[in-house]
């Protein structure tokens, strides 16, 4: 996921997501339900694929109304498809604008533009079968 910040009192963009945050977000929330079991859990994964309903969310494709468009120049209008390219047959994502701090530019930050992942009802390459919804996802390990 892209996010804007502050570093050292200046706005910038940068880049989180993938395993690098995944993995430490997952593994926090199976040391809390361990905690909470009084024991190790064992494999997650045979775990996760036998969880009850409402202990994982399933994350769907999204896109917004409201993505961003331009008009260069005064009078090239640019769709938010245009400005979001290349989008390799993506059809949902969300965009928005960011205006640099250091310059007169602006970007189209996109969230949701990566083709080779795609999300869907049910099992997805991108997040398995979902999130973990926190509170339930505990409760369903460790009763």
């Amino acid at each position: 996921m892209e996010i804007i910040e502050t570093f050292n009192g200046q706005l910038s963009v940068g880049v989180i997501g993938g395993t690098s945050l995944a993995c430490p977000m997952f593994s926090a929330i199976m040391g809390i339900a361990s905690q909470k079991a009084g024991h190790g859990l064992g494999q997650a994964a045979q775990l996760v694929y036998n969880l009850p309903a409402g202990a994982v969310t399933d994350v769907l494709a999204v896109s917004s109304p409201n993505n961003v468009s331009g008009v260069i120049n005064g009078t090239t209008i640019e769709t938010a498809d245009d400005l979001a390219a290349p989008l390799d047959g993506t059809t949902s994502y969300y965009s928005a604008f960011y205006n640099s701090p250091y310059s007169t530019l602006w970007f189209v930050i996109t969230f949701g533009t990566d083709s080779s992942l795609t999300t869907g009802l049910g099992w997805d390459n991108v997040t398995g079968v979902g999130t973990p919804d926190g509170w339930n996802f505990v409760n369903a390990l460790a009763p």
